[in-house]
């Protein structure tokens, strides 16, 4: 069953037993489950399933009311897709009740309950986070204690309808939207964010660049509203996720010089990050809190896993959102037992404002520099690939010694210029790779001289060999 979160509902009855002998029916059916169960009171029990390949902590309920129980499975933590998880439990918990309430009379139910009478509503300083909305629409309907999560998903949602009708924009399409039509309307370009257009460190946050980016960054942000939003209250809550948004954008800079980002995934990983730390500090229901970690945990570290591979996430926003919302918990988690107008929410927000406004004057601010000797070496490039365009051998040799083997060493002059700027993690990880571009492109002209002055094919093996790494490291740079 897909859902957000996945569940599975249904109801029962339980003829001719007392309010008392229901509750015991259930108790013991929770027990025989082997679920590890986390609160009893009158009307109410609540349990967690182990982890495992069977199920994978999912959170059961049994609810009594007046002549009807209502019973619920629901997938904790990031899951969208439950495999059937939910209505397998609910399905065994209905057989398994059946069968105590076949085998106890309303007089051995009566026994049980004194036995466990004092155990019932006891109370614990732990919190409930799993939330209790239901229905696929449900997430796009502002609600009490689910109101800012509604309009954040409805308004990145419109935005992109926006910027892909092809009416408005030839160049998008309803799966993608056009490259040129997202800088312009407020990608996180550097060079533009640095100088004169700061609004893009908000604006990129909004943006999203086809249709299957937009979805898993919305469901990101339905995970983390569902479960921080009714904790922290509208307004607080809303502060944290544009407080991670401007985060994930000042690291993105910190991370990238000359490559757009944009998408709402480094706020994500603040609401995410948030979670994770509140989980850490024992705040919430153990059963579930063990839940939590590891669906969370899990998505946390996959995705920082990336970092270590070649691909097109934004590792820098994704960082510095986790980061924003670790550092964010921490300041506001003494106030979270109290109403969003607690008095440490102003100061954590003014100091959190304060971290991020001085990170983004410290950023590196050498790109148009660095912008201007990229530019340089490719000029240079293009110059000594004109020995290629030569007719004779004695051409080939004049051209080699004195432009093509010159111009790739005012390449590599130009390089050493490069690792003095202040620039970005990608850059500096880029401009190792280019460095030995320039060299093996270097040695290729120099092989070449040698071949044509020493009248030998001595070194066509080094030439092949070159030509190889040329090619790999220029695939690598164009990633």
């Amino acid at each position: 069953m897909i859902g957000f979160p996945p569940r599975y509902s249904t109801s029962c009855t339980l003829n001719n037993r007392t309010p008392a002998g229901q509750l015991v029916i259930l108790w013991l059916a929770f027990e025989k489950a082997g679920w590890n169960i986390s609160e009893i009171n009158p009307a109410n029990i609540t349990a967690f399933t182990h982890f495992s390949f069977r199920s994978w902590s999912e959170q059961i309920s049994a609810t009594l009311t007046p002549g009807n129980i209502r019973l619920s499975s629901v997938s904790t933590g990031a899951q969208v897709l439950d495999f059937g998880r939910n209505r397998q439990n609910i399905r065994r918990l209905q057989q398994t009740i059946a069968t105590i309430n076949e085998t106890y009379s309303n007089e051995a139910l009566d026994v049980i309950y004194a036995e466990r009478e004092q155990r019932i509503g006891v109370k614990t300083d732990t919190i409930h986070l799993t939330p209790e909305r239901q229905g696929f629409l449900n997430i796009f309907k502002p609600a009490r204690g689910f109101f800012i999560t509604p309009i954040l998903i409805v308004l990145n949602v419109l935005i992109y309808l926006v910027l892909t009708n092809k009416m408005l924009f030839a160049g998008s399409s309803w799966w993608q939207a056009d490259v040129t039509v997202l800088e312009q309307a407020g990608a996180n370009f550097k060079p533009l964010t640095l100088f004169g257009q700061p609004w893009r460190l908000l604006a990129a946050s909004f943006l999203h660049a086809d249709v299957m980016h937009l979805f898993f960054n919305l469901y990101g942000i339905m995970i983390g509203g569902t479960y921080l939003e009714p904790l922290l209250g509208r307004w607080r809550f809303l502060a944290v996720y544009l407080l991670c948004a401007l985060a994930a954008s000042i690291a993105s800079l910190w991370w990238y010089d000359i490559t757009p980002t944009l998408g709402a995934s480094g706020a994500v990983f603040g609401l995410l990050g948030f979670i994770f730390t509140l989980l850490l500090r024992k705040f919430v229901e153990p059963f579930e809190r063990r839940a939590l970690l590891i669906s969370i945990g899990i998505y946390l570290a996959f995705s920082l896993a990336t970092i270590f591979m070649q691909t097109n996430f934004d590792h820098g926003a994704h960082i510095g959102g986790l980061l924003m919302g670790i550092l964010l918990c921490l300041l506001l988690f003494r106030g979270l037992k109290t109403p969003a107008t607690s008095k440490n929410t102003l100061p954590a927000t003014a100091l959190a404002a304060t971290v991020l406004v001085i990170a983004y004057f410290l950023l590196p601010r050498d790109v148009n520099t660095y912008i201007k000797k990229l530019q340089q070496l490719d000029e240079n490039f293009i110059l000594s690939y004109g020995v290629y365009n030569t007719r004779s051998e004695d051409e080939k040799v004049k051209w080699l010694k004195n432009y093509s083997i010159y111009y790739m060493d005012q390449n590599l002059r130009i390089m050493d210029e490069i690792d003095q700027l202040s620039l970005g993690v990608d850059s500096r990880k880029r401009n190792v790779l280019l460095r030995r571009l320039v060299e093996t492109q270097k040695n290729v002209f120099n092989y070449n001289y040698r071949t044509l002055v020493e009248g030998k094919n001595s070194y066509d093996h080094q030439i092949l060999e070159a030509l190889r790494e040329l090619d790999e490291m220029q695939k690598a740079l164009s990633r």
